[in-house]
């Protein structure tokens, strides 16, 4: 599928070799004078000193040239109906989507398995009796936190993971606890939360992120 692209700011250029003392230069198609650059053998030239606009057709020189010299036209496309046809895969439209990332086999240092998959930062110790979900205070990927008892939670994904071969990392808990991972599932992850006696425990934060090629 392809969509129109405006490509009304491209420039063109001309090239005319000059006779000897010719003064008078043609522009094929034209300009408008806010739109043209003169070089002549590649020195700009000076509107009002070295040239004047015949029009908008072509130059007068001040001076005669030289056989062999070279006047080139640098002319931008100023209008606003130049349009040509592009492919919709290259439209930029500023957003980012694992699909838009490169998944070659061939990259070793792939872009799409160093974006996190699901991540979530919630309230372990909000209220709520076993089943219920737990506060999420934002997340990407997660739908819901389910608490499984104390010191116990499940994060369901949105999207599940293709495999249950991926990395977590955890992190939140107080100065007596810690989470870490109980059991790793393409659709959720268990997490739990012990003291330092190894006692389940709710704590107030957690936090989870999960990689994924």
């Amino acid at each position: 599928m392809s969509i129109a692209r405006d490509i009304s700011r491209q420039t063109s250029r001309q090239t005319v070799t000059l006779t000897a003392n010719q003064t008078a230069v043609t522009v094929t198609g034209g300009f408008s004078s806010s739109t043209v650059e003169v070089y002549l053998n590649g020195a700009k030239l000076i509107q009002g000193s070295d040239y004047s606009l015949n029009g908008t057709t072509g130059i007068t020189l001040t001076q005669g040239a030289s056989a062999g010299d070279i006047i080139e036209f640098s002319i931008r496309n100023s209008s606003n109906s130049g349009l040509s046809a592009v492919n919709t895969s290259e439209v930029v439209d500023r957003s980012i989507t694992y699909a838009k990332l490169s998944n070659s086999t061939t990259e070793t240092d792939n872009l799409r398995i160093r974006v996190a998959r699901a991540w979530v930062q919630f309230k372990g110790n909000s209220a709520g009796n076993v089943g219920s979900a737990k506060t999420i205070l934002d997340s990407f990927n997660v739908s819901s936190v389910i608490d499984r008892g104390t010191g116990q939670y499940d994060v369901n994904f949105t999207t599940p993971m293709p495999n249950a071969n991926y990395a977590v990392t955890t992190g939140g808990g107080d100065t007596n606890n810690f989470i870490n991972v109980r059991n790793i599932y393409t659709t959720h992850i268990r997490l739990n939360s012990r003291e330092y006696n190894n006692q389940l425990q709710d704590s107030a934060l957690y936090t989870a992120v999960v990689y994924h090629s």
